[in-house]
């Protein structure tokens, strides 16, 4: 975990360092906070039309009798923008992601209930983002698509976690 985010931070100072004068988006998603996790995203333009995006992912969700789980993710997106005025307006994004993620249930009696989910997905998005300002301010980015999951299972898990599903995110931040 430690080294995934370590990779994360040189990754964002070195976009930041080899891009002074172009501007950068840092973001998170409070929907998914709802659900136990916690994700912030730093998107770098490269150019008119293109921007770089990584994201990093933390989840611990406590569910009482049904269990605890906690995992750590990556995602790293490539954002191709119609307009030529990135980071403003609408996407295209071919996206590769992992993520880690452990399961455990004491309370059901089971004799230690306990299980891992290895994910590696790669998906197709479309999304729009705006931002508020013109030389930056707030910003909202929404999109959504369809992925591919390759899931490895460690422990008595009942998914199997391959195949196709809805990819989506909404995310507010500012754009400097």
């Amino acid at each position: 975990m430690k080294k995934i985010f370590l990779l994360f931070l040189i990754s964002v100072f070195s976009f930041n360092f080899y891009a002074n004068a172009q501007k950068s988006v840092v973001k998170f998603n409070p929907v998914s906070l709802i659900f136990g996790v916690g994700k912030a995203t730093y998107e770098n333009v490269l150019n008119e039309s293109s921007s770089v995006e990584l994201s990093l992912t933390y989840s611990s969700l406590d569910i009482g009798i049904f269990g605890k789980s906690t995992g750590l993710g990556g995602q790293g997106k490539y954002k191709i923008y119609f307009a030529d005025e990135a980071p403003d307006g609408w996407y295209v994004a071919p996206a590769v992601s992992y993520s880690s993620t452990k399961y455990s249930n004491d309370d059901l009696g089971l004799d230690d209930m306990e299980f891992g989910i290895n994910v590696f997905s790669v998906a197709a998005l479309f999304g729009h983002q705006w931002v508020f300002g013109d030389d930056g301010g707030f910003s909202i980015d929404i999109n959504s698509g369809v992925g591919y999951n390759n899931a490895k299972i460690e422990g008595d898990a009942i998914w199997s976690g391959d195949g196709i599903g809805y990819k989506g995110n909404i995310s507010f931040g500012w754009a400097f």
